[in-house]
């Protein structure tokens, strides 16, 4: 600090002026981005609500019922995450499908093993 305060007090208040402008910008881009996210959401919603009902069409009817546990691992795969052993929780980059994670939420289910 200087001996002069006067001096002092104006560079606090040019800092202070510094920091209201940043947190101004901020608080607009935060606002930009959480509206596009709201949007992004609601898309996502109604796309997924469309994919519902095509994959509705096309369902076959004798397709046995999938289990809770296996439709809770489709959610959090489709949330972009994956749930195989290998990659447990990792996110998938740009959504791509994952062999060992479909494997077990479509796989039959089948854990035995030819250990000797």
């Amino acid at each position: 600090m200087n001996q002069d305060p006067f001096t002092d007090f104006q560079r606090l208040a040019t800092e202070a002026d510094s920091l209201a402008r940043d947190l101004n910008a901020f608080r607009q881009e935060l606002n930009r981005v959480l509206e596009q996210n709201a949007e992004l959401m609601i898309e996502n919603k109604h796309l997924r609500g469309r994919l519902d009902q095509l994959s509705g069409q096309n369902k076959q009817i004798d397709k046995p019922e999938m289990l809770p546990s296996r439709r809770n691992l489709e959610k959090l795969y489709d949330s972009g995450f994956h749930i195989c052993n290998e990659m447990y929780g990792a996110r998938r980059e740009n959504n791509e499908p994952c062999a060992f994670c479909t494997s077990i939420i479509y796989g039959n289910g089948d854990r035995t093993s030819s250990r000797v």
